[in-house]
């Protein structure tokens, strides 16, 4: 890779460790000096833009958590505002998962030391908003805010139980298309029985 150490920025250096943190599938093994080596510079300059590896962890984490909302809501056929929509939305939910198990990691399991930035941290309790809203619109808003958080708590407990045991590799089902399937008709059916 061509060295891009006077094109630097956080944007470019966040693009790195995502791509570092994929590629590890998670962000244990990933280093300020990998980081560094990949943009073509010394890790002592990463402190141009960054306090910490932490801090980069947490905006990379941010960012993480957008593209997954982003692919999410992006690749559906159907408006949200409908059932079909919603199984749609967690199946591609399921997808952005099963390609980027290292992302998934960073965002549910690898321990990231300091305090999230304000930003992460609205960040991090965006995705849960939008899913309760989306189960308000699919109940043509016939749903209570505190139903359908319960319904999204409920439906996306499963369903991070079930990734997780994918991704770890502690599943029975090591097809990737039967498991997906599966959790689907888990999730339609836990739906139903909710609302």
């Amino acid at each position: 890779m061509k060295s891009i150490k006077n094109n630097l920025s956080k944007e470019i250096i966040l693009e790195i460790t995502l791509a570092l943190i994929d590629e590890n599938e998670g962000s244990k093994n990933v280093t300020l000096r990998d980081i560094a080596k990949k943009l073509g510079c010394a890790h002592t300059n990463l402190y141009n833009y960054f306090k910490s590896l932490e801090e980069i962890f947490w905006e990379a984490l941010g960012q993480a958590l957008l593209k997954m909302m982003c692919y999410s809501e992006s690749n559906l056929t159907v408006k949200i505002d409908c059932e079909k929509g919603l199984y749609e939305f967690f199946d591609n939910l399921i997808d952005f998962s099963m390609d980027h198990p290292g992302w998934y990691k960073l965002i549910w399991f690898d321990t990231i030391g300091g305090n999230p930035p304000d930003e992460v941290i609205k960040m991090l309790n965006k995705p849960g908003k939008e899913l309760i809203e989306i189960i308000i619109k699919v109940s043509n808003d016939k749903l209570s805010e505190e139903k359908a958080s319960l319904i999204a708590n409920i439906l996306h407990g499963y369903l991070h139980g079930e990734l997780c045991k994918w991704i770890n590799n502690r599943s029975f089902m090591n097809n990737r298309q039967e498991t997906k399937t599966k959790l689907l008709s888990n999730i339609k059916y836990m739906y139903k029985l909710m609302v």
